[in-house]
């Protein structure tokens, strides 16, 4: 696989947006309602919106680095995007309530063109006045 898709790859956002065999589900709090946005925001390449679902000091780990903050985080998106990724979808497979904090993980897939990918995700969620944000994101790309 060329690095560079890869790399695009390690920067896809993982949000979840699927139901998924849920443990520990917490009050909804409106969580669905910004999981659908912001999987629509990604699946029509808005970039503002898919940036704003972050904190302003949000941290992405991925494979390719760590990205703090809202433009850092914006870029990775930018770069995931030119690369085309399509079919996106995500299973969340634990969500629970530490306090105020969400946190879920899951699986992810995707693909450029013809080939699929995959890979796991964790998410810290938290409540900005009367928004739901991400605090925190990592995401992993499975081995073929």
């Amino acid at each position: 696989m060329p690095s560079r898709m890869l790399l695009a790859l390690c920067l896809l956002a993982v949000l979840p947006t699927g139901a998924g065999a849920q443990q520990d589900k917490p009050a909804d709090n409106g969580i669905a309602d910004f999981q659908k946005d912001f999987a629509a925001a990604y699946n029509r390449g808005d970039l503002d919106a898919m940036t704003a679902a972050f904190t302003a000091n949000a941290i992405r780990v991925t494979p390719s680095g760590i990205f703090q903050g809202r433009d850092a985080i914006r870029r990775g998106f930018q770069d995931a995007l030119k690369l085309g990724l399509h079919d996106y979808s995500v299973r969340r497979v634990v969500s629970r309530s530490e306090g105020s904090f969400v946190f879920n993980a899951g699986e992810w897939q995707a693909k450029v063109g013809d080939q699929p990918f995959r890979g796991f995700y964790t998410a810290v969620l938290v409540r900005e006045g009367d928004q739901t944000r991400i605090m925190e994101e990592t995401v992993t790309v499975a081995a073929p």
